[in-house]
């Protein structure tokens, strides 16, 4: 009688076990597709703006030097001085997805282009286009509508910028972070500090996906020595 008893609890004890692997594979089959897909759009785009950025280099111009900042702050054809200037880069030879109408994309001056609460685009434009210099010196297209829009991703809701430390810290001081929703106002000349990171927060169906984007602020010559102050 015992050994029956015995025989029979481990019989429920494996029919309780195969529909518990039963269950749990099934849901795992049907797990939302979109759901992965979100992860590996969010991922892609974090990759696709880290290898942009390390691709930007500095313009080609006579008698430059081979130092210098590659990210900067501008405001592209279209936008007025209220309005914050967008994370601008230089692409000597863009990407397939920035495809260019009227020629090859290359020699590109981009922006980032954050539209609140809607999307991440790049705004760009090619040095082959037809430019004219702006009030400030900077080389622009003629007409507004000649400055393409490239959508990156219309999941991307907020951008933040990361700060490290103080504009005036010293090599020995302690440094701490400031993240921000807006671009910092310099203390040492007019208009606003490059941040060192940008935090991209995406959102899908009630869930916030975050990725961080370092800037490359600044490169050194090719020989690798910072030039002394004069």
């Amino acid at each position: 009688m015992e050994v029956l008893l015995a025989l029979t609890i481990g019989g429920l004890v494996l029919v309780a076990a195969t529909a518990l692997l039963i269950t749990i594979s099934q849901a795992w089959a049907n797990r939302p597709a979109t759901r992965d897909a979100f992860d590996a759009h969010v991922n892609g785009v974090a990759h696709f703006l880290a290898a942009l950025l390390d691709d930007a280099s500095l313009p080609d111009q006579p008698n430059s030097k081979d130092e210098g900042e590659i990210v900067d702050l501008k405001n592209p054809i279209g936008f007025s001085d209220i309005d914050d200037p967008l994370v601008s880069f230089f692409l000597k030879e863009a990407p397939p997805l920035l495809f260019n109408p009227h020629g090859k994309s290359v020699k590109v001056r981009a922006y980032l282009y954050p539209e609140e609460g809607d999307a991440l685009s790049l705004l760009w434009y090619s040095e082959l286009q037809e430019l004219e210099k702006d009030e400030k010196g900077n080389l622009q297209p003629v007409e507004e509508d000649a400055l393409m829009k490239t959508i990156i991703s219309p999941f991307c809701k907020e951008v933040y910028y990361c700060y490290y430390g103080e504009e005036d810290d010293e090599e020995d001081d302690i440094k701490t972070w400031e993240i921000s929703s807006d671009l910092l106002e310099s203390e040492k000349k007019d208009g606003f500090r490059i941040p060192e990171f940008m935090k991209l927060v995406f959102s899908w169906d009630d869930e916030d996906l975050e990725r961080t984007i370092s800037l490359p602020i600044k490169r050194l010559s090719s020989s690798g020595i910072e030039p002394e102050p004069q």
